[in-house]
């Protein structure tokens, strides 16, 4: 959900994960950081990308 211009929650409607599951811990970092510029998950490089790109895409 985007209020007054900040992110204030994510949901994460659908994930294919695989090994990828940690990578969905980067939503809280972005809330916290109102930037898609996080660290990825070691391990989850490719989940945490998607996902971020997800956010930016669904935010812009």
């Amino acid at each position: 959900m985007v209020s007054g211009h900040e992110i204030k929650s994510t949901e994460i409607l659908r994930h294919n994960h695989g090994r990828g599951k940690l990578a969905e811990a980067n939503t809280a970092s972005l809330i916290e950081n109102q930037s898609v510029e996080v660290i990825v998950i070691l391990g989850a490089t490719y989940s945490s990308k998607v996902i971020l790109k997800a956010i930016e895409n669904a935010t812009t």
